[in-house]
């Protein structure tokens, strides 16, 4: 929803929403063209939105849990087949595992069409176990659902938050555990550690775990997988983070901006393993465009807001892994990706916006991965120097042209991927994936020279 802010109604504040120094909140009602809008001011850079259609369940909700010790968080869109399982799963995991704890769960809803929240609200859960449906507003995405979930978290004055996806096919019980238990043994941060197919997950190998392991040093394999276990001091950082206003973070980017915070803060980070992942999977060279320029353009954003932190990191540091006896046990499915299509990508981009590339990129740079074109490939060591010299003109040039450039030479790259692992097995390409982003690490006074 684009709020329109045309005429202020009335203002409020009787007392602070929040009873903490780091959150001051008043409440406002504007009028926009969709009907009035309940708006929440949070801080500089934050913002509650709930449809008016909300605003009274939420008040309820507030009024009626007053705290909370643990939360689980699970952003929606469109995910009436997989939402009820998530929620039950979610349920058996906090009364199981968690019986002395008062727990709620929320769900935050990009205005599903599919009957996502119906499904949702009707789902049976244990007694003591309070749930809140709703829907956010603002920009639409999952980092705006996400928000919605921290600043309810924040506001419950929450010890522990686990964010899990809605179309997750195979959480567990023990996936709440694992996400939250380490919270309460003075881990700040759990990243999720999945079996995932070869294929699955192209951003992250290609992109977002090099990038995360040169920057800050910590080997997190998946650091936007999406299922995370968060402190209260995390939740806490990450309202507070001047990344809201990027036009990412509140879509796809909001998975690293998590990770990158808590690392960049040298939180005491660990990892769940959490076994095989099934979820909604995607083709990079049909679905994925969208996602890998606001992952990217996060990514990139974080980079440069820590650069002061993470420019002197120099080591391999491997988080603590927390693992549990009962999680989903079969193999990865594998599924086709079109690599013919994504290597036509990757040279017909490159001709057709040459001259871009010509622009944004260095002299050396510009002749590397001309090379690279002409040999249809791009080797790991390649690909480290061009991603670098990205991040680099990232700095300088218009930030929508860096990233569908990059975007072009990463179809190219995880078409080579697909060609040097073609005939490997998920736990040999496993292999491969770790030993190429070891090899972003050692390349990182490479970075650190063109960054100069």
């Amino acid at each position: 929803m684009n709020l329109l802010a045309i005429s202020l109604i009335w203002t409020t504040c009787p007392e602070p929403l929040f009873n903490d120094d780091l959150i001051i909140a008043t409440r406002i009602i504007f009028t926009s063209k969709c009907g009035r809008v309940s708006y929440i001011f949070l801080n500089n850079y934050n913002q509650i939105l709930v449809c008016e259609q909300d605003l009274n369940k939420v008040e309820e909700f507030l009024s009626k849990v007053h705290e909370a010790d643990v939360a689980v968080g699970i952003p929606s869109f469109n995910n009436a087949p997989t939402i009820e399982y998530v929620i039950r799963q979610a349920a058996d995991g906090l009364e199981e595992n968690f019986p002395s704890m008062k727990s709620v769960i929320i769900v935050s809803d990009g205005n599903s069409d599919d009957g996502t929240r119906e499904v949702a609200e009707s789902v049976s859960l244990p007694q003591k176990i309070c749930r809140l449906v709703t829907t956010y507003s603002g920009v639409p995405g999952k980092g705006s659902a996400v928000n919605l979930i921290l600043q309810l978290a924040e506001r419950l004055n929450c010890k522990a938050l686990a964010l899990v996806d809605a179309d997750l096919r195979s959480i567990t019980q023990e996936w709440i555990r694992l996400l939250l238990q380490p919270i309460f043994e003075g881990v700040k941060f759990v990243a999720p550690k999945y079996m995932r197919y070869k294929y699955d997950g192209t951003i992250t190998n290609q992109v977002a775990y090099p990038f995360t392991l040169t920057l800050f040093g910590y080997r997190i394999r998946q650091p936007i997988g999406g299922d995370f276990g968060l402190s209260r001091d995390l939740v806490r950082l990450l309202l507070k983070t001047p990344l809201w206003n990027t036009e990412y973070v509140p879509r796809f980017g909001i998975d690293i901006t998590i990770t990158c915070t808590a690392l960049a803060y040298r939180m005491n980070v660990g990892e769940a393993f959490l076994g095989v992942k099934v979820h909604d999977v995607k083709d990079p060279a049909s679905h994925l465009g969208p996602m890998f320029k606001q992952v990217v353009g996060a990514l990139f954003e974080n980079a440069y807001l820590y650069k002061s932190v993470w420019q002197d990191i120099m080591h391999v540091t491997e988080p603590k892994m927390f693992r549990g006896g009962r999680i989903f046990e079969s193999e990865p499915k594998p599924f086709n990706v079109n690599l013919k299509v994504m290597e036509d990508e990757f040279v017909k981009g490159f001709i057709e916006r040459k001259s871009l590339f010509e622009n944004i990129l260095s002299e050396q740079a510009f002749t590397l991965l001309r090379g690279c074109v002409e040999e249809s490939r791009i080797g790991v060591e390649d690909w480290a120097k061009i991603s670098f010299n990205f991040l680099k003109s990232y700095q300088h040039y218009s930030k929508e042209d860096v990233l569908e450039a990059y975007k072009i030479c990463w179809l190219g790259r995880v078409s080579t991927f697909v060609k040097e692992t073609l005939h490997m097995s998920d736990e040999e390409a496993e292999e491969k994936i770790n030993s190429d982003a070891l090899t972003f690490m050692r390349l990182k006074p490479y970075l650190l020279s063109i960054l100069s």
